[in-house]
């Protein structure tokens, strides 16, 4: 006859339920089969889980009509039923039994079960290479594999050895990922090594229960995280909050690693910002009539659009190899390097707001000195140019009624504002471009392929060290030359302002054609509030998606701005310039 582990609760009294779920002698059931099964909640991680972000989204959104319930003979389904709390459980299982119960021998096999797990990982070809890379040694994973080989002879002091040789493994996959700038990251790493370090703290947990098995304390303990996972593992929104997270990650990671060069953290740091930023106003002064002359084509749009992506790709790819610097180009990697700085154990999360006081107001002076470079120096240059242009007699390039349409697109309107916020845009979506770029040449060894390739004359060196910023730069020269065809498809007009080439077109306007201070003082404003602009958004879009990658909610917004406003009362000149303290 078959028997019945669970009864209508409601009619039943504790006693009585007792006999049909706790297992033993006690409970008169003698049959193994009929014992209570604990491997599956001591292992409580299955592979059959580990599937992609479709199926793993249509699997949750089942079992919100169709609930996925364990089978009546395990104690999860004990610890799901609503009329029964931790508390009551323990009272109603009889631990001292645990012998008798079988449950000793489900816990040491759940443990091999897992840290088979961790030892195929550990030792797993491409991993070791990792490790190999980053000069690290895999014998914890060995020594892992040896100590589970005897778990059920431990005694108090091996089951200390096997936690420590826990801890060993757990420190080498945390620098593993500390350290994904020199090996690369992926979507696959990230999920693979995060769940590793849940099977090795799960593990953990079951030492510890093991070597306190008649331990109500530990028994509650590892109940009550049970319940937890019972409750967040069908959950769709936290599942895809953490795959969006692990996205901006491999997105954002690289960038992190080289945004740490545009922020200034010295005086000497601070002036060499400026004079790279002159240089690089100066270089945009001349592409900016570069652009002009090409305005002066009779080409259709698609032709247009070609000359300025390629224009503005030559501009931004000339300017960063001389060392120039190019302010609005900086926000998107100093975002990720700021949100690396509030994730200073490289745990995905936030360390401390109060981190971004500090972060913040470097990253606000480094840029604002470098916008201040790039908008005097393209003025200054573009009048200068214009000005030898006049004296060796070279006339025409600027057509009479190109200085009016060039001045009135930097006035503030409106349209400047959108169109600022468009490049902004851009510019974050290029800077991202970049970073993501970098980490797949590094995670797919693309740079060594190449080095040990005969058809690409050695170039893998540089497309490691520069192939990111190549591609970013390209990518947002397209995205800037291409805006406009936008308007074409889209209801409404679309085009960029960008504030280094907007403030050579300044230059070149009013050393061309005589305006009243009012449009001159108006077309300067208009340049600044691009600038600002160009850097809020492209600065806000990357700073998000970093935080985001690094398990940040919402609620944590709040806090920084008030944290950032509260430091700029006290101290707003440090925002603008380096001061020493």
């Amino acid at each position: 006859m078959e028997k019945k582990y669970f009864t209508d609760m409601s009619k039943k009294d504790d006693k009585n339920i007792v006999q049909k779920i706790v297992t033993g002698p006690s409970a008169g059931i003698t049959d193994k089969q009929e014992r209570l099964k604990y491997y599956s909640f001591f292992t409580k991680y299955s592979l059959m889980e580990d599937y992609g972000f479709i199926s793993g989204l249509v699997t949750r959104l089942s079992r919100k009509f169709l609930k996925d319930v364990p089978d009546e003979n395990t104690i999860e389904y004990l610890l799901i039923q609503k009329d029964f709390s931790i508390e009551k459980t323990l009272e109603l299982l009889n631990i001292n039994d645990a012998i008798d119960n079988g449950i000793f021998e489900e816990l040491d096999l759940s443990i091999k079960a897992l840290g088979a797990k961790v030892v195929a990982f550990g030792l797993d070809n491409k991993i070791k290479a990792y490790f190999d890379i980053l000069d690290l040694d895999t014998n914890p994973f060995e020594v892992l594999f040896e100590q589970l080989s005897i778990l059920e002879n431990c005694n108090k002091n091996r089951l200390n050895e096997l936690s420590t040789t826990l801890e060993n493994t757990k420190s080498l996959i945390n620098f593993l990922r500390k350290n994904k700038n020199k090996i690369g990251t992926s979507l696959h790493l990230t999920v693979t090594t995060r769940r590793i370090l849940e099977y090795i703290n799960r593990i953990e947990d079951l030492v510890n229960l093991k070597a306190n098995i008649y331990s109500k304390h530990h028994w509650e303990d590892i109940f009550r995280k049970y319940v937890i996972y019972s409750k967040q593992k069908n959950s769709i929104r936290r599942f895809i909050t953490r795959h969006t997270d692990l996205i901006a990650l491999e997105i954002v990671e690289h960038n992190a690693n080289k945004g740490g060069k545009y922020i200034a953290e010295s005086k000497k740091e601070f002036r060499s910002f400026f004079w790279r930023a002159l240089l690089g106003g100066g270089i945009i002064s001349v592409f900016a009539l570069f652009k002009i002359l090409i305005d002066n084509l009779r080409l259709d749009e698609f032709e247009i659009a070609l000359l300025y992506s390629i224009n503005y790709a030559a501009c931004f790819v000339f300017v960063k190899q001389v060392g120039g610097i190019i302010a609005t180009k900086q926000p998107a990697v100093t975002a990720s390097a700021l949100a690396k700085g509030f994730d200073v154990k490289d745990n995905l999360q936030i360390d401390s707001v109060q981190k971004i006081t500090v972060l913040v107001r470097k990253v606000a002076r480094s840029q604002f000195i470098a916008m201040v470079g790039n908008f005097l120096m393209a003025i200054l240059f573009a009048g200068l140019i214009t000005l030898v242009l006049d004296l060796i007699g070279i006339t025409g390039i600027i057509k009479a009624d190109k200085p009016a349409y060039l001045i009135s697109k930097t006035v503030p309107s409106y349209s400047l504002i959108f169109y600022a916020i468009i490049a902004g845009v851009f510019l974050a979506l290029a800077g991202l471009i970049s970073g993501f770029i970098d980490n797949k040449i590094l995670a797919s060894r693309i740079a060594y392929r190449i080095a040990k390739s005969k058809c690409f004359f050695g170039s893998g060196n540089l497309i490691k060290k520069k192939g990111g910023e190549i591609i970013g730069n390209i990518s947002l020269g397209f995205f800037l030359g291409c805006a406009f065809l936008l308007s074409f498809i889209l209801p409404f007009s679309v085009d960029i302002r960008h504030i280094a080439f907007s403030s050579a077109n300044v230059g070149y306007s009013i050393m061309s054609q005589d305006f009243s201070y009012n449009i001159i003082f108006l077309a300067i404003l208009g340049v600044l509030l691009i600038g600002l602009i160009n850097f809020i958004v492209s600065f806000s879009i990357t700073l998000f998606l970093a935080l985001k990658s690094r398990g940040a909610s919402f609620k944590i917004f709040p806090k920084l701005i008030m944290s950032v406003l509260k430091d700029w009362i006290r101290n707003p000149l440090g925002y603008y310039f380096y001061r020493n303290k």
